[in-house]
């Protein structure tokens, strides 16, 4: 090969390579960076309708969602659905985001909860349910829900508590029912609930079926209030057990019916308080209930009791109005089981004695003069069947016109 080709070529030779070397160099320069990171690091686009605040937290309070997103990211732990227009939760509703901790689902179109809606859901916290049309809680609709705080219901339009709709539920400190039109609580309602420390009822309850807290275990407080009651049934808490305070207050409680409490185990308190008592058959707190503290205080009783045999620790019966019983000792009312019973109750009929203590108005007297005997229901009922007896005046007016009548003729 001639010299002049050897020399050409070799420059040719180099030429290329530093152009293949300055491309290379340039291409590694330029490479796009995302093609450098990790890929844990990708985030997953917000779902359309919804809000994402964090890879956590996310709020999707859109009317035009009608299901829950599929799309959210797993590691959301902090979810709102409010105002969405959801109408029926389906079963394993959220199953894909095991590290939800809180949910709110306010002033949806909720009607209906499919039984283990909640389920897989082994983190969460609180649950919000609030100003919904939700009229039922089906049977299991809260069921399985293990390590929950607070489950808030309140201003919904729920009616009725199926069985068994809490069952499973565990370790709770708030259950919130308030501002609902509840008037009846179905058997088994709270069966399977245990180790709640609150249940918030509302107000306006006219029926509690027997049976009804059986199977809720470890409540620490149970307040029954402003109820309208045609009576407390039998069995009605059977099954209800290891109670810190059960209320009864503010309420009107019809007739209690023999074994109203029977079947109620482990109560450390007891109140029935400032409630309207048509009649009491029988008041039984025997050792198996196992009342440590009773209070029965503030009631107007239009009745005595037929029947009491409270053994518990400590008693309290006091501001009780009661019908004092012409010509009766106050001390053998079945109530009078504390020293000072006659001395911090009153009387609620007859009227002249209304207001004042049973020692006073059984000292006095006052109630037997011209007072019918008896309970202010019965003296109620024969003063509106009793003839009518005419006074002085209308008698001398009838006889005016009589006379009037003699000389006209």
């Amino acid at each position: 090969m001639a010299p002049a080709l050897t020399f050409t070529w070799v420059v040719r030779w180099l030429a290329t390579a530093g152009a293949w070397a300055v491309l290379c160099g340039l291409g590694h320069a330029h490479t796009p960076p995302q093609l450098q990171l990790p890929l844990t690091t990708l985030t997953p686009p917000c779902p359309t309708h919804c809000i994402c605040l964090s890879q956590s937290q996310v709020v999707c309070n859109s009317a035009a969602l009608r299901g829950v997103p599929s799309a959210l990211s797993p590691s959301v732990t902090q979810l709102s659905l409010s105002r969405a227009d959801l109408r029926v939760l389906r079963s394993d509703a959220f199953a894909h985001l095991r590290q939800l901790r809180r949910l709110a689902l306010d002033a949806c179109n909720l009607t209906r909860i499919r039984p283990f809606a909640f389920r897989g859901l082994p983190r969460l916290r609180e649950l919000y349910i609030q100003h919904t049309p939700l009229a039922t809680v089906d049977a299991f609709a809260f069921a399985a829900l293990q390590n929950i705080t607070s489950i808030v219901l309140t201003h919904n339009r729920i009616a009725q508590i199926e069985g068994y709709a809490f069952a499973g539920t565990n370790f709770i400190k708030l259950i919130s029912l308030r501002n609902n039109p509840v008037k009846r609580i179905l058997a088994h309602a709270f069966s399977g609930l245990n180790d709640v420390s609150q249940i918030e009822l509302p107000s306006g309850i006219k029926s509690i079926e027997p049976q009804a807290f059986a199977g809720l275990e470890g409540v620490g407080v149970l307040e029954l209030a402003y109820m309208d009651l045609p009576s407390l049934l039998p069995d009605t808490f059977r099954g209800l057990m290891r109670v810190g305070r059960l209320a009864l207050r503010e309420s009107d409680l019809g007739i209690i019916r023999v074994g109203a409490f029977d079947g109620l185990q482990n109560v450390d308190t007891l109140e029935i308080c400032n409630n309207k008592i048509d009649g009491v058959e029988e008041l039984s707190l025997v050792q198996n209930n196992s009342v440590r503290f009773f209070k029965l205080t503030g009631n107007h009783m239009l009745d005595s009791p037929e029947s009491v045999v409270l053994e518990v620790d400590n008693l309290v019966i006091r501001g009780n109005h009661l019908p004092c019983e012409c010509g009766r000792d106050p001390l053998a009312n079945p109530l009078a089981l504390t020293q000072d019973f006659a001395e911090e109750n009153y009387c609620i009929s007859p009227l002249k004695v209304r207001g004042r203590s049973l020692a006073s108005a059984a000292s006095g007297g006052a109630g037997c003069r011209g007072d019918v005997g008896g309970s202010a229901r019965a003296r109620a009922a024969a003063g509106a069947g009793a003839p009518r007896t005419p006074r002085l005046a209308e008698w001398r007016l009838a006889l005016t016109a009589a006379t009037l009548a003699l000389f006209a003729s």
